[in-house]
């Protein structure tokens, strides 16, 4: 995960000025203090894995498509796709916690909380940024220093299920700071009267890429036609609306994969493929490897 950071994320000056204690990591996870001015890669950013940024200190500025938004501390930002996330400059007060997990480990620890928050997932996909209170800090802190903790132990035979318990106990902090600041809000509004299709896409997507696999019909669901939605999709993310349906049940497929308990025939009844061989060829097609192997790797 270090050079998964400092290729994509961090600029290598803070690689090679940092500490031990400066950051800690893995192949499932790793955790990277950052500290004043032009710390960030400049352009555009990787979301290959899940990332997101505790901001401590000072204030950061970053590029999603057309618009600059500017997040003061305390506060925290998860790099969401399908966000084209960019120029990233920081304050020289800056001072902040970089989180990167495996996607499939992240996911994997979110599955128990996905019915109960997909009502508001597509409020949270429009704005990523959660400000803080004090005690919402302290206990957010707490659970990226019990990661931390964790990840520093070498020789615990029950690292990654500590690692995704952990990991499960923040994701579920941060769900409870969402829910809180969304409460007083009209749900039958967010639901209904939605003024962007994407968002509603986006929320679509989230919880029925395992039932449904097609662009038409999401595109049905939103009342526009398939090729409408995939150019408006690629227009403002680069990406067509197969693409990002594909690329989301590639990753609820990892996560089904990765519980010993199903075989890859029990996947692929799971996610509705018509038989275990065009879940097979589908896996293999974007992964390079069959259902079988990745369960083995795993």
């Amino acid at each position: 995960m270090k050079e998964y950071a400092f290729t994509k994320w961090l600029v290598p000056t803070l690689q090679a000025d940092g500490t031990e204690r400066d950051m800690v990591y893995n192949e499932q996870m790793g955790i990277f203090t950052v500290r004043g001015e032009n710390q960030f890669q400049k352009g555009s950013i990787d979301t290959q894995h899940t990332v997101s940024l505790l901001v401590l200190k000072g204030e950061i500025s970053i590029q999603t498509n057309d618009k600059r938004t500017v997040i003061p501390a305390p506060s925290y930002i998860e790099f969401i796709e399908p966000y084209q996330w960019s120029d990233l400059k920081t304050d020289r007060d800056f001072e902040g916690c970089l989180l990167i997990t495996r996607r499939e480990i992240f996911l994997q620890a979110a599955e128990c909380i996905r019915s109960k928050v997909a009502a508001y997932v597509y409020r949270h996909v429009l704005e990523p940024f959660i400000p803080l209170e004090k005690q919402d800090l302290l206990r957010i802190q707490s659970h990226v220093d019990m990661l931390r903790h964790t990840l520093q132990q070498k020789e615990n035979h029950f690292l990654v299920e500590m690692l995704e318990n952990t990991l499960r106990s923040l994701i579920l902090e941060v769900w409870n700071i969402i829910f809180r600041m969304y409460k007083q809000e009209n749900e039958f509004e967010h639901s209904f009267r939605w003024k962007d299709t994407l968002p509603r896409f986006l929320y679509l997507m989230h919880t029925n890429c395992r039932y449904h696999h097609t662009v038409k019909w999401y595109a049905d669901q939103l009342y526009v036609s398939p090729d409408a939605l995939s150019a408006k999709l690629k227009k403002l993310y680069g990406k067509t609306a197969n693409q990002l349906i594909s690329e989301s049940l590639i990753e609820e497929a990892k996560v089904c994969l990765l519980n010993p308990a199903n075989s890859v025939q029990d996947v692929a009844e799971k996610l509705c493929f018509s038989d275990q061989a065009s879940f097979s060829k589908f896996f293999k097609r974007y992964c390079g490897m069959s259902p079988g192997q990745f369960k083995k790797q795993a």
